[in-house]
This record gives structure tokens, C-alpha cells and sequence, in this order.
């Protein structure tokens, strides 16, 4: 750790890792004058006073007529920008990236503090510095995993049969009976914590969870019984995750599926001459997707062994982001369900340290797994075909559902992002074919769990892996000039 004054600036630097320096910065007051005198002048530039001509109207006119807010934060990002190009300059820091920024304190100077006294000019902040990361790999030859061997069942064969058949069967209103096995049933459900939270959902009965599927079965529609269910933490709604609560059952309608004949002809509808070909082409697509469930896993076990025998530092400001982007995409997620962030830790037994500590751990072994990826993808000279980049584009629209009609506005609307994801499915994707075929990878018993996707024998859809995601790399920033 260092300490250095440059022109009054005081800067207090700290080299957190091979890649990431943090700096804590004091502003001196001329810093400070000038920064606001600069944005004054650049916002000024916009305000109209009455008898002079635009920026000719005497400084105090000019600062009259600007929101206090904007002058602030523009006053801050012009400082953050002049003491940042000093600073990598004299501290010879080479940055690979922009960095985060974090204001501790900021007064022009002037202002009533809440004790009662006039604030001094101040401008506190601290800095972290992305440096280009540290890789060092060790030899990826003859690493080992293990992988489950893959089996596809009757059972799953005539499950996704039984989904084609329900997608492509009508379904009429029940009057005369109660709810069986096999009927789509629309259901009430509050519970008496939260009365003012009751939910609808269309369910499958029998297909939903072991506590619900023995409560409703006999109901009729406007029947209603209170049960205490544990709900599974798979469970939709994100309040009810993992919880026992005592449960109010409406049963607001229910029907049954006629579902076509498992016919000759019931297969021609999906471009299959038989039954028999439409099977082989669901147990196909049930051993595609198990095949990259196992793949992800051998890769992933790859990957962590290359880490441990590796040397290799990422910026703080990498994963840093990846836990930002993570929290937002929880949070719009629960204010979707009428959930908050304390339902959420509470459903799946965490404190909110230990959701951000996990939070934390995965999103640092991720970063460090992709950067692995990457560098893998560059020392072997892998290039991206076109025909790579159409079949992870195909996967995306899948796994968005997105319909055909509506490619040209997703691709509009998420264009860098898809762009970004689809180039780093790619490079996985020819990085794990490579650790595979130099590995020693050995078959156990064990399942790969979870049922293949209906879609997996339809017409046009078919079942394609999940490759990792890359890390997101948003931070803040200095503003520009």
C-alpha cells in the first residue's frame, strides 16, 4: 500500500489483486472549483436568460437558472474524469477497462450541514482499477471427471408423447365429477399470512406437487377446502418457495383433455411416416438434451480441476458486475410476483449475508471459468462459423420462446446482448470439445435428472444445451469530456 499527494490531491492506493487496484481519493479544493466552474459552463450553455444572448448572461444568472442536482452530478463527473487521467498517469497505472466509482463525501463548499455547520469544499471518493487479467494455465491434458451414465426410460418416452398429444388435444368443461389425474384445472390459492396474496394457476392434475395433487383430486369447480402444503422451492411464486403454509384451495374450473389416438396419422401431423419413427425421434431428442446436461457437467468439473492447478486473477469489477446484474434481474423477477427480497431469503433459508456471499462465490468461479474459456478459445486459434452462430441463435429464440414473427424485434431490442451471448456459447462450446477429447473422463451410475422438454420431438423445435453465460462487464464510469 502506498500513499502519495499530487497537486493536493491525496490519493491512498491499494493493490487488491494482480488485477484490481483500489484507490481512495481526496480532492483538492481547486479541484473541486474548477470542476464545478467547467460544468457550470457546459450546462450553462442551455440556459436562456431573458436580455443576453445564449452563454452570455453574467456566471450567477447562468447558475440560477440550473437544477442543483444536475450541476452536482455533472461537477462530479468532470472531477472523477481530470483526477482519474492524472492519476493513471502518475501512478503508472494501466487500466483494461473502465472503473467503478463509489462518492463518499461531496460539498462544493458553502452548504449548512445537518449539525448546524457550513460544509468546506469536499470530494471523497474511492476508485477500483481493472487491470488486464493475470492467466497462467497449467497443462489442460489429462484431466479427469466423471459423467452419469445417460438412460432414456419408457416412462419419459411416453411422457413427452403424452404432452405432443395434450398440445394437440381439445379440451372440454367437467360438470359431472370431481378433478382426476390428467385434467388442466384453474385454481385460487391464498394463504393465511398474506390473505390480500391469492394466486391463479392453470395446473395439470397430478403434474403439479405431491401436496396439491392429493388435495384437489375429487374437487369439483367452486369447491374449496383450506390444506397445509409444503410447497417445493421449485415452486413459481417466489414468496411461497420452500415454505409449509396453510393454504386456501378454490377450484374456479376444470377439464378434460380428449386426446388423440396415438395413431399413423397422429404422428404424420409432426413430419413422421409412424409411430414407431416418432418415438425413436422423442428418445432421440431425450438423449440430445441429457447428453448436454452431462456434457455442461464433465465440462464444469474440467474446468474447476484447470483452475485449481492454474494461476489465474480477474478484476474485482468483473464479477462485481455479474452479482450487480444478477440482484437487478432478481428483483425485477419478485416485483413481478408481488415479492420482496426478504420473502426470497426466507423461502430458501438464507440471511441476506448468505445470499450475497453465495452470490459472491459463484459469480467469481464463473468469471474465472470463462476467462479460462476465452483464453483456451484465442491459444488454439478456434474461429466462429457462420454455422455456429446460427445454431445458438436458434437456441436463444428457443429458450426465449421467441415466435417467428417476432425474430426481427427481439433481435432489435436485445441485439448486443444476444450477439454477445451467442460468440460465448460458441467458444464454450469448442473449448469443452477440446478439454473432453484430452480428458479422462469416467462413466458412473447415476442420472441425469429431469424430464426432456415436450418440444424435444416437434416439428421445428429442437432440444439444444445451455451454454455458460459470459460475464457481464458493466461498471461505472468516469464521465467524458
Amino acid at each position: 500500500m502506498a500513499n502519495s499527494v499530487m497537486a493536493d490531491m491525496k490519493i491512498k492506493r491499494e493493490d487488491l489483486n494482480p488485477a484490481t487496484v483500489q484507490l481512495e481519493i481526496s480532492c483538492s479544493e481547486d479541484q473541486i472549483k474548477s470542476g464545478f466552474e467547467k460544468a457550470v459552463r457546459e450546462l450553462g450553455k442551455k440556459v436562456r436568460v431573458p436580455g443576453f444572448r445564449p452563454g452570455k448572461a453574467p456566471k450567477h444568472m447562468i447558475e440560477e437558472g440550473l437544477n442543483p442536482q444536475a450541476l452536482y452530478e455533472r461537477a462530479a463527473d468532470v472531477i472523477i474524469r481530470a483526477a482519474y487521467e492524472e492519476i493513471v498517469e502518475k501512478e503508472s497505472i494501466k487500466p483494461d477497462g473502465m472503473p467503478s466509482v463509489d462518492i463518499s463525501m461531496f460539498h462544493r463548499g458553502g452548504e449548512t450541514l445537518d449539525d448546524g455547520k457550513i460544509a468546506t469544499p469536499t470530494f471523497e471518493f474511492k476508485m477500483k482499477v481493472p487491470l488486464a487479467p493475470v492467466v497462467e494455465l497449467a497443462d489442460f491434458k489429462g484431466l479427469q471427471a466423471q459423467k452419469p451414465a445417460i438412460e432414456v426410460t419408457e416412462d419419459e418416452i411416453n411422457h413427452q408423447i403424452d404432452e405432443l398429444r395434450r398440445g394437440a388435444g381439445k379440451k372440454s368443461e367437467v360438470t359431472t365429477r370431481g378433478i382426476q389425474e390428467g385434467d388442466a384445472v384453474v385454481l385460487s390459492l391464498s394463504v393465511d399470512w398474506d390473505a390480500n396474496d391469492t394466486r391463479s394457476f392453470m395446473v395439470i392434475a397430478g403434474q403439479t406437487f405431491p401436496g396439491l395433487d392429493k388435495a384437489i383430486m375429487g374437487m369439483s369447480t367452486d369447491d374449496v377446502k383450506v390444506e397445509e402444503l409444503s410447497f417445493p422451492d421449485s415452486f413459481q411464486h417466489e414468496a411461497w418457495k420452500g415454505q409449509k403454509l396453510k393454504t386456501k384451495i378454490l377450484v374456479k374450473s376444470v377439464s378434460a383433455f380428449q386426446l388423440p389416438d396415438l395413431t399413423d396419422e397422429f404422428a404424420a401431423a409432426f413430419n413422421f411416416d409412424n409411430v414407431d419413427a416418432l418415438k425413436e425421434r422423442v428418445r432421440e431428442g431425450i438423449t440430445t438434451v441429457k447428453q448436454n446436461m452431462v456434457k455442461d457437467m464433465v465440462r464444469d468439473q474440467l474446468l474447476d480441476s484447470l483452475l485449481e492447478k492454474s494461476t489465474v486473477h480477474v478484476a474485482d469489477n468483473t464479477w462485481e458486475g455479474v452479482v450487480d446484474r444478477r440482484i437487478r434481474e432478481l428483483g425485477a423477477e419478485l416485483d413481478r410476483n408481488n415479492a420482496t427480497f426478504a420473502q426470497y431469503f426466507e423461502a430458501n433459508n438464507l440471511t441476506e449475508e448468505q445470499f450475497m456471499d453465495s452470490l459472491r462465490e459463484e459469480a467469481k468461479v464463473n468469471v474465472r471459468r470463462a476467462l479460462i474459456i476465452q483464453r483456451l478459445f484465442q491459444d488454439h486459434g478456434m474461429k466462429i462459423e457462420n454455422s455456429d452462430v446460427d445454431f445458438h441463435f436458434r437456441q436463444v429464440l428457443a429458450e426465449n420462446n421467441v415466435p417467428q414473427d417476432q425474430v426481427d424485434a427481439f433481435t432489435k431490442q436485445y441485439g448486443g446482448q444476444v450477439r454477445e451471448e451467442i460468440i460465448f456459447r460458441a467458444m464454450a462450446s469448442k473449448v469443452t470439445d477440446l478439454l473432453i477429447e484430452n480428458a479422462k473422463v469416467e462413466e458412473v451410475k447415476g442420472s441425469t435428472g429431469g424430464k426432456a422438454p415436450a418440444k424435444a420431438a416437434s416439428k421445428s423445435a429442437k432440444a439444444e444445451p445451455k451454454a455458460e453465460k459470459a460475464p457481464a462487464k458493466g461498471t461505472k464510469k468516469p464521465a467524458k469530456k
